[in-house]
């Protein structure tokens, strides 16, 4: 027990001091082996693209599966027919207690929630380039569902960009689609979304 609580208050510092672009929020006290058993809800969103809320909670629990196999963790299309059937989220939003409504539903300590939204857009660098840019922002929050209080949340972004030149009387051509550029994006956010998980679910 001694070596976990030294080993997350590590794993707290590292959250705060690596990188850019992210921002963390950790209860130092929170004893990550208690939450053996999981369950990832859509993710909220606001963007254009209505399914990358689903994605990208789909691109966790599969990093989750790789990664931290100590981890149970609830199959995808049975936490959607319960947000369904109960009518979980309302207006896009989580509420405390819906959050322990569905760990009981559930049979799950703990739940992952967030919003994500992703934009694409131009920008000229040069006279001759144009740069096409998906950019992707999401939150992540781990639920305990007993009591329904956040236990750490954290923010990341990604991009993904490409070029098009632009010569004298043509058309610029993409490299790549936009459907592409925002599939990068959100397997990104996934995989760095997960990551935190990863140091207490590994197999002794």
């Amino acid at each position: 027990m001694y070596r976990k609580f030294i080993t997350a208050i590590l794993g707290i510092s590292v959250f705060f001091f690596s990188g850019c672009g992210q921002r963390v929020l950790v209860q130092p006290r929170a004893d990550m082996s208690a939450y053996n058993r999981i369950a990832i809800l859509p993710f909220e969103t606001d963007s254009f693209l209505s399914t990358i809320g689903h994605q990208l909670a789909d691109e966790i629990l599969v990093n989750l599966l790789e990664q931290a196999p100590g981890l149970d963790l609830v199959e995808r299309t049975r936490v959607d027919s319960l947000i369904q059937e109960q009518n979980l989220v309302r207006s896009g939003h989580l509420s405390t207690n819906s959050a322990i409504a569905a760990g009981r539903l559930l049979g799950v300590r703990g739940i992952v929630a967030g919003s994500v939204t992703v934009s694409i857009g131009d920008i000229r660098p040069s006279a001759l380039n144009t740069q096409r840019v998906a950019t992707g922002v999401a939150t992540i929050r781990f639920i305990d569902t007993e009591t329904g209080k956040v236990l750490w949340a954290k923010r990341k972004n990604s991009e993904y960009a490409i070029y098009t030149t632009i010569s004298s009387g043509e058309t610029p051509v993409n490299i790549r689609t936009d459907h592409e550029m925002v599939q990068r994006v959100i397997r990104d956010l996934g995989r760095l979304l997960a990551e935190p998980f990863y140091p207490h679910y590994e197999i002794q």
